[in-house]
């Protein structure tokens, strides 16, 4: 019974069931590292501006995953970027309250969700391609968060004037960029989920094995 229930949600033994259990496998490490990346900078593991999410919603986000025909797996592939979110609005809730900031940090994560997703890449094509397009892609959207959140979100919110948020963005958003490190690993790990065994069958010269007997004889 537990093994039915188990092979129904995680997948069961064919290449591609193995394969869209990996995926999954893939995608709640994904959530993870987004949900613990503030716990992570708190903790003093990780230097300020130096995160795991948009990284993360980046790479999950380029990628076409197939996670079963289930209801349940196919919208949390489809609303991977709100339960990150979700992970995110409880961290901030829990250790700074609710501020203003945050419905401009909060939708501007949602947005590199979305740049992320019209990539629509596959986790079989080189890594080396992979790597650039997602590295290229996380670095545009990190820009693009920055100025949403540091120079837009920040004037409206505190009065201050645009060129002197934008002045003031630019050494963080140098910063920000450090945290495409976490990019390669990333691709790394969903290229190492794809490599599933395939029973491939092989077509033997029967005939010719028949004639060679023959003449030895």
């Amino acid at each position: 019974m537990l093994r039915k229930i188990s092979e129904r949600v995680w997948g069961g033994r064919t290449p591609a069931e193995v394969l869209s259990k990996r995926f999954k496998i893939f995608v709640l490490i994904a959530i993870v590292l987004a949900g613990v990346s503030k716990l992570l900078y708190l903790n003093g593991i990780l230097p300020a501006n130096v995160e795991l999410i948009i990284p993360t919603l980046i790479v999950v986000g380029s990628f076409s995953l197939y996670l079963g025909p289930t209801k349940f797996w196919r919208r949390t592939t489809r609303y991977f970027g709100l339960l990150v979110l979700v992970a995110i609005a409880i961290t901030d809730l829990a250790f700074w309250g609710l501020r203003s900031i945050f419905v401009f940090t909060w939708s501007g994560f949602i947005l590199c969700w979305l740049i992320g997703m019209r990539n629509k890449l596959s986790m079989f094509d080189k890594f080396k391609k992979l790597m650039l397009r997602t590295t290229l892609t996380a670095a545009a959207a990190i820009i693009i968060f920055d100025i949403y959140t540091g120079v837009v979100g920040w004037s409206l919110v505190t009065g201050t004037g645009l060129l002197v948020s934008l002045l003031a963005q630019i050494p963080f958003t140098l910063y920000h960029l450090s945290s495409l490190i976490f990019v390669p690993p990333l691709v790394g790990l969903g290229k190492l989920m794809v490599k599933v065994k395939v029973p491939v069958q092989v077509a033997v010269l029967a005939d010719r094995q028949v004639r060679v007997r023959n003449q030895t004889r």
